[in-house]
């Protein structure tokens, strides 16, 4: 009867590790602030059709202050957040016209109502758990006047065979596909196009499309451009789903 138990015992299933959140992945991109280049653009035309001269734009996980840079020099009153503080330091110094802010576990120090639009550049990849997540869109809301314009550039899965093994490691680590880990302590996430669509499905889109670019680490990928406006009366309702 012994050994009929014995051949009967499993060995538990190990747990996975929790997503990390943004503080938890502070000193990376701390570490990153002067060693790597991000190039994802918003293109003129895009700018044109949905910017509102002069508007107050706030650009969130600012990084360097690439992009408040540019949107400053073409009149924008900019205003930038982000986790890092070197990011910060850095934002500073290549946007100095810029006012910047620093932001903890998707919350934002800014006030209700205060920003005709907001940027969100490979934010969702860089902040991979998704109430973070969540909490980063209902943030965004409340900041947002009724009738702002919300423009993400970000990166959905990927199909190469390299990212496909990265994708199946995180989902063994972490127990959701599309997170994955970098070199040097880093965790960032790929999304899936209808899982996005759900997280900002309180806005209504004006525009989505896909562009090519290079990532931080010098890898082509595939990424996507969302445009979505905030409608009266949707400040600061958590999604669900």
């Amino acid at each position: 009867m012994g050994a009929n138990l014995a051949r009967k015992k499993t060995i538990p299933k190990p747990m996975s590790d929790a997503i990390p959140g943004s503080l938890q992945l502070t000193d990376y991109w701390n570490n990153s602030a002067t060693s790597k280049v991000f190039g994802h653009p918003i293109p003129d035309a895009v700018i044109e059709a949905y910017f509102p001269a002069n508007a107050k734009v706030l650009d969130i996980g600012c990084g360097q202050g690439r992009l408040s840079r540019i949107l400053a020099d073409m009149g924008f009153q900019v205003s930038g957040a982000d986790t890092s503080t070197a990011m910060l330091a850095e934002a500073r110094n290549n946007a100095p016209n810029c006012e910047f802010r620093q932001s903890c576990e998707g919350r934002l120090a800014y006030g209700d109502n205060a920003f005709e639009v907001a940027i969100a550049v490979t934010l969702f990849t860089s902040v991979p758990a998704a109430s973070e997540q969540r909490q980063l869109i209902s943030e965004i809301k409340r900041i947002l006047k009724p009738g702002g314009i919300l423009f993400v550039s970000d990166l959905p899965l990927q199909w190469t065979d390299r990212y496909l093994a990265r994708y199946q490691a995180g989902q063994e680590r972490y127990g959701q596909y599309g997170v994955f880990d970098l070199e040097n302590g880093g965790v960032v996430r790929h999304h899936e196009q209808a899982y996005f669509m759900q997280l900002v499905s309180d806005l209504t889109p004006l525009k989505m499309e896909t562009h090519e670019v290079v990532t931080m680490n010098g890898n082509q990928a595939q990424a996507f451009r969302f445009v979505g406006q905030l409608s009266v009366g949707q400040h600061s309702r958590v999604l669900q789903y």
